[in-house]
């Protein structure tokens, strides 16, 4: 079972919403285990449901295995420094 322990308003950064981009929530989730995992979802989704921290998470989470998650946060590191090399060839 998974507990929300926080929920938080998104963090949108310089950039802000988008119009029409509905509000995002980032919530942080807690199993017995003390294991966490955090993830956004709209805030209307939030209190359609009803949830408040405290409360149990209504959704089934589907969980990667350790070395699926670590391979692709590599991966996307990966990316982000390809790019970062791109724009610097472009600049040159």
């Amino acid at each position: 079972m998974w507990k929300i322990v926080r929920i938080d308003d998104a963090d949108y950064g310089c950039e802000e919403r988008m119009p029409g981009e509905p509000l995002m929530v980032l919530v942080t989730i807690e199993r017995e285990d003390g294991i966490t995992m955090q993830f956004e979802v709209t805030e209307d989704w939030i209190e359609l449901q009803k949830l408040e921290e405290g409360d149990e998470w209504p959704e089934e989470i589907e969980e990667e295995d350790p070395d699926t998650m670590h391979a692709a946060k590599q991966s996307e590191w990966m990316e982000g420094y390809y790019r970062a090399l791109q724009e610097l060839e472009e600049n040159v």
